[in-house]
């Protein structure tokens, strides 16, 4: 492993090889056994899905009503763990792989084992406690290892897609989040069909939705995987630390897992849904019982969400290291990369000083950044044409943002004049030889703004474009040409002959 250093760490970091974020990898793997099983038993899940889909369209307003309420929660909670992957995000492939999963293979399996379990629970124990605590017991044990079970096989699909912990993380709250959807359904299901006649359908299944994802939706299986998933990534790929410690590590986060799960299914909380007289638990008492139960292990998992985003940062700063175009990613800008909200910060922040287009504009730059690290992570040299061509979306998007009402701050400097070319043709698409001008002249940019470029060729994008009436001043030409340096020093070429004499 080759170490690296640069501009893109901070002072004396040092950082071992930077991962290939770039050469992703698909679900569809022919020459892997991983992906047959995966088939196999994804037709299995498949099958015993469709039986009970089929079941529950028996009831169609709640059948319709329950697809309707759990797309209103599931569709929001996947796009939140797509976006908390800041810096890699996963394969299409491999996401739906991990839904499916979760909502197909794990739901189909886990009907069978958590029925015989529970069976064998009460002959081992007594009923009593196996209706009090047989969902304590069976739950964790099965579900949690069924679904543990396809972060490791889509693993063995692709491995090269678990770079870090936080890998683990997002294909193990994908795989919670498919088994939550389809799990709900049924208990939606179980609910409407518990009520005599088929009149209020929708009853029944709005008041589940809001004991099992209002109270609940916060502390289900996506927190219970998700700590697994973690726990199974740091092992499989920190192999920096010694195995002892990782297996430790991986250990204590599945442990984790497990416990959240127990605790969920437990009695342990049930006292806060006591209430006198026979009423029915208010929606703070149901509230504050999923708190109480699940929030110890939320906050656990976000921090290790948080240490494993660090962790993706270190590995972007060392895959920009030694960048010779210092505008791609400033250290401001590699700062604001760090957190959702740091970027959303940045945005807003442009937004108010320039408008809506500018917020657009620095979503646009923080996303052409990313994608950079991409192309950087597989191009086998800074010379790539690749990444050429990054760099000049990544001007590009910057010349839009200098077409802001304002000068924006990420608008440098130029350091030292502009390099010459060899050429004398003075054409405004061909290089042209600087000369300088006799006097210094100011004068304004027209409306509309004005594009600019480091070097007098107008065959490349341009770098910039200066805001109507800035007033700059003229320090060469050459032809068509014009040298320029504005207010606050930054120093470029443009068109001259649209330059606007101050009168």
């Amino acid at each position: 492993m080759t170490r690296m250093t640069g501009p893109g760490l901070p002072p004396g970091a040092e950082e071992s090889a930077a991962p290939r974020w770039g050469k992703q990898a698909s679900l569809i793997q022919m020459g892997q056994p991983a992906f047959w099983l995966f088939s196999a038993l994804l037709l299995f899940g498949a099958l015993v899905f469709a039986l009970e889909q089929a079941a529950m369209a028996g009831l169609t307003t709640a059948w319709l009503l329950s697809w309707a309420l759990m797309l209103v929660y599931a569709v929001p909670v996947g796009l939140l763990i797509y976006r908390l992957d800041l810096f890699e995000r996963e394969p299409k492939s491999m996401l739906a792989g991990a839904i499916l999963w979760g909502g197909v293979i794990a739901t189909g399996v886990a009907v069978f084992a958590n029925e015989a379990w529970l069976s064998v629970i009460g002959k081992v124990t007594s009923p009593d406690f196996a209706a009090q605590w047989g969902a304590a017991v069976v739950g964790p044990g099965v579900e949690e290892t069924l679904k543990l079970m396809g972060v490791v096989t889509l693993f063995l699909i692709a491995s090269s897609e678990f770079d870090g912990v936080m890998d683990g993380f997002v294909y193990g709250a994908m795989i919670g989040l498919g088994f939550t959807v389809v799990e709900d359904l049924s208990y939606f299901f179980i609910a409407a069909a518990a009520m005599p006649g088929t009149v209020n359908q929708a009853g029944p299944v709005f008041d589940t939705f809001l004991v099992r994802v209002g109270a609940g939706g916060l502390y289900g299986h996506v927190l219970f995987t998700g700590l697994t998933g973690m726990g199974f990534a740091y092992l499989v790929t920190q192999h920096r630390v010694a195995l002892s410690r990782r297996i430790a590590g991986a250990a204590l986060c599945i442990a984790a897992g497990l416990a959240a799960h127990a605790v969920w299914n437990s009695p342990l909380t049930d006292f806060v849904l006591d209430t006198s007289g026979g009423a029915d638990p208010s929606v703070l008492q149901w509230i504050l019982f999923g708190a109480l139960k699940g929030m110890p292990f939320l906050i656990l998992l976000g921090v290790l969400v948080y240490l494993a985003t660090r962790n993706e940062e270190r590995d972007y700063r060392a895959i920009v290291a030694g960048e010779p175009d210092p505008m791609v990613v400033t250290d401001d800008e590699m700062k604001s990369l760090g957190s959702l909200w740091a970027r959303r910060s940045a945005r807003s922040a442009a937004g108010r000083l320039h408008g809506p287009i500018a917020a657009q504009l620095v979503g646009r730059l923080q996303a052409a950044q990313i994608e950079y690290a991409m192309v950087r992570s597989k191009a086998d040299s800074l010379t790539d044409p690749a990444l050429d061509t990054q760099r000049m979306k990544i001007r590009w998007i910057r010349a839009q943002l200098a077409g802001t009402p304002f000068m924006p701050a990420m608008l440098r400097p130029m350091a030292g004049p502009p390099p010459a070319s060899s050429s004398g043709a003075t054409g405004l698409h061909a290089p042209a030889q600087p000369v300088a001008s006799p006097a210094t002249a100011i004068h304004f940019v027209p409306s509309g703004g004005i594009a600019a470029w480091p070097t007098p060729d107008g065959s490349r994008l341009p770098a910039a474009v200066l805001p109507e009436r800035l007033e700059v001043v003229v320090e060469a030409r050459n032809g068509p040409w014009a040298e320029v340096r504005a207010a606050n020093g930054w120093r470029g070429w443009v068109d001259g002959r649209l330059l606007v004499d101050r009168r």
